[in-house]
């Protein structure tokens, strides 16, 4: 365990029953603190379990709990020879690898990216699923959520006119299908790339989403009709 004291790290170390004092490269620069307490420790067995099935390797695993973006704390299991990181959440959830064409795991996407009640845009790229939101008159916040990774937010300066939206009235089977049914359909090619992007630029009382594969863009209203004639 690594801990503060006058603003320096400090790690001790347990072995045969003994707690001391030991060399450690961490240093300070400022990275969040936490409580171990708020974190759920009781089956660490499971989290190992877990981890192993995605990456397929159970070899030296290595439970951490550290800084993961921003202040943001998080849960990691490693194995070694090292392999893909997993994350859990403080509450020992594990953050999911995520298909975008299945409704469970757009779900969970926009559970990690909508964290408040309003948002100007709602998108999918090659990055992965993300949301924006106004912080003030000229700074908007992304939070994007990868596809094997945590999401993690970034500031950046810009003003927008978008009228805000709450979340909660997308529909993960609906998204989900824009990459499983509709956008094959666009250009026949069920390996094509696509994007979407959903916000309220055509004044209709309710977000609308343009999917775009290739140079072909269709729009779509909530229930997954396609609008595109309508709204020109």
């Amino acid at each position: 365990m690594t801990y503060i004291e006058d603003d320096k790290a400090l790690t001790l170390g347990w072995q045969d029953g003994v707690i001391s004092t030991v060399d450690s490269d961490v240093t300070y620069v400022g990275q969040a603190v936490f409580s171990v307490d708020s974190f759920n420790l009781a089956d660490v067995g499971k989290m190992f379990a877990q981890a192993a099935a995605l990456t397929g390797s159970s070899a030296k695993q290595e439970l951490q709990i550290n800084e993961y973006n921003t202040g943001r704390v998080l849960m990691t299991v490693t194995t070694s020879p090292e392999s893909q990181t997993i994350f859990f959440r403080q509450d020992a959830t594990i953050i999911n690898w995520l298909d975008f064409s299945n409704p469970a795991d757009i779900a969970e996407a926009l559970r990690d990216v909508a964290t408040g009640s309003d948002v100007i845009t709602v998108g999918l790229n090659d990055q992965g699923l993300y949301a924006d939101a106004r912080v003030d008159s000229s700074t908007i916040e992304r939070i994007v959520r990868p596809a094997k990774l945590p999401a993690y937010s970034a500031l950046r300066s810009a003003s927008s006119d978008l009228t805000a939206f709450n979340p909660s009235v997308l529909n993960a089977a609906t998204l989900a299908s824009l990459l499983s049914d509709k956008a094959p359909t666009l250009t026949g090619n069920a390996d094509a790339a696509a994007t979407w992007v959903i916000d309220t630029r055509d004044n209709l009382g309710a977000p609308t989403t343009r999917l775009t594969v290739g140079l072909t863009t269709r729009v779509y209203n909530l229930a997954g009709t396609d609008i595109t004639d309508e709204v020109g």
